[in-house]
């Protein structure tokens, strides 16, 4: 009860004192901060702009004259080079309205929205599982916050709407998870799969998905027209799946079998059929693992996390995604707590962003992969700092392995630079020409999200599909009564 107390009072204040030296060092030591800030907000920002003056926001312009634009304090971008903003016109509603704000103040908006959906999470993950909240912060600060926050990516909201959507369907409010997991639909490919689960298995979910597809539909037309619609789904998407294929920082089934030698057009087909096989697998997993420990939390968080193993197109900002089914699992099934925590602390940080979040990285790395260590499984305080150091360890050896430095693309981009074509000509060259050095670098970092999701997909679907013994068959009673798994030896 005593380290239980400790527990409770110390990690507010320890988490207070992280924040105060965190911005301490990136007021002091330009050299901790992150690079490329707002790099992904900057492209919404701008398509948003582009859709508000009735302009095409796939098109390279005027989508990369207002990207390179300066907006104090923030750098311009590229010359020759147009970002895509790779998103239904539904999703990229709210961008047209915080483009009617000067950029500072709709990054600014953005930003606070960003830290509210992480919260959010964290929130919604806790209610669904009791677990306590300081193992669930550093489960979620990095990769989901700090990492996306950096870029202002849109990956939080889609998050946040998949652990509100575990929340409630874990108490049996499926219309309001079916409403959540709609939300969750601004990033389709991760959202999909558990759309798709909680209609097949929760028919109270039906209809409010089908009035949910109805809105967005009615949304996406009225903020860009039939035409641009029908450009997004007949040409957007299939370009920007292959201007990503050769791209360094891609964890996808589909660079993968392209670095081995497949072309683009059959690695992009292999990845989409993957896809698919794992969208069909993640709903029967789901239905199983539900009715088996009495959770139907499950039906919506295990789907997403099972379509990110492999797949066309999967980043580290999607990563977060697994965790709702993650930690539930780890919950639920105390016989494969063991690697189900570890699949979390190899999700819950960002490796692959070694080179953009600055020289602060590793150390935010062991500390969060130390609590959740301590947190998970339950250690002394002192192997939850050995553990700490080895990942500081292992985030920063990439950086060592950094042997090439990239070279200026501005010439190559300016010369082939076309106005007219879609955004992504001008990132897939950009792509070709900086995001294919370093390989074996980028190897090492995409080692332990790898072996993490595919863990997390194992052990999911060995319960869902094994013999009944490898899990318990009845629900933990550590989500019955929240109690914290192995507190006697903590």
């Amino acid at each position: 009860m005593e380290s239980e107390s400790f527990g409770k009072g110390a990690w507010p204040a320890a988490l207070a004192a992280s924040l105060a030296i965190l911005t301490a060092l990136f007021i002091w030591q330009p050299q901790t901060r992150p690079t490329g800030l707002l790099r992904d907000f900057n492209a919404f920002y701008c398509a948003g702009r582009a859709l508000a003056n009735g302009s095409d926001p796939y098109r390279a312009e005027p989508l990369g004259s207002c990207e390179r634009a300066v907006k104090p304090p923030f750098a311009s971008g590229i010359a020759g080079l147009a970002v895509p903003a790779p998103l239904p016109p539904y999703a990229l509603a709210p961008f047209r309205a915080l483009a009617m704000l000067p950029y500072p103040a709709a990054a600014a908006l953005w930003l606070l929205f960003l830290v509210g959906a992480v919260a959010l999470a964290v929130a919604a993950t806790h209610r669904a599982t009791d677990l306590p909240l300081s193992g669930l912060i550093a489960g979620f600060a990095l990769g989901d916050g700090y990492a996306s926050l950096c870029l202002g990516q849109l990956a939080p909201i889609a998050v946040a709407a998949i652990t509100v959507a575990t929340a409630c369907a874990q108490r049996h409010r499926y219309r309001a998870a079916a409403f959540a997991a709609a939300l969750a639909m601004v990033e389709p490919h991760v959202a999909l799969p558990a759309c798709l689960a909680l209609f097949l298995w929760r028919p109270a979910a039906r209809v409010p998905l089908a009035a949910a597809a109805l809105a967005l539909l009615a949304l996406s037309i009225a903020t860009g027209g039939m035409a641009t619609n029908l450009e997004y789904v007949r040409q957007v998407v299939a370009a920007h799946g292959l201007s990503e294929i050769g791209n360094e920082k891609q964890l996808s089934l589909t660079y993968l079998v392209h670095r081995f030698g497949a072309g683009d057009a059959q690695a992009l087909r292999i990845g989409e059929m993957w896809y698919a096989g794992m969208l069909i697998a993640g709903a029967l997993a789901a239905a199983r693992l539900a009715r088996r420990f009495n959770s139907d939390g499950l039906i919506a968080a295990v789907p997403p996390a099972m379509a990110l193993v492999g797949g066309p197109f999967v980043h580290i900002a999607q990563i977060p995604a697994a965790l709702p089914a993650a930690f539930l699992l780890y919950a639920n099934a105390p016989r494969l707590r063991v690697p189900f925590a570890l699949s979390i602390v190899a999700l819950a940080i960002p490796w692959m962003q070694f080179v953009s979040l600055g020289t602060i990285f590793p150390l935010l790395a062991g500390a969060c992969a130390g609590v959740l260590v301590w947190r998970l499984l339950g250690v002394r305080p002192p192997f939850a700092l050995v553990s700490g150091l080895a990942a500081l360890c292992f985030a920063g050896a990439p950086t060592f392995l950094v042997s090439t430095r990239v070279p200026a693309a501005q010439r190559l981009l300016v010369a082939a630079y076309d106005p007219r074509a879609l955004a992504e000509a001008s990132w897939g060259a950009y792509v070709q020409a900086v995001a294919t050095w370093n390989l074996p670098a980028y190897d090492l970092a995409r080692l332990p999200t790898l072996t993490g999701i595919v863990t997390l997909a194992f052990g999911a679907a060995a319960l869902a599909f094994g013999r009944r013994a490898i899990g318990a068959g009845a629900p933990s009673p550590y989500v019955e009564k929240g109690t914290w798994p192995l507190r006697e030896s903590a």
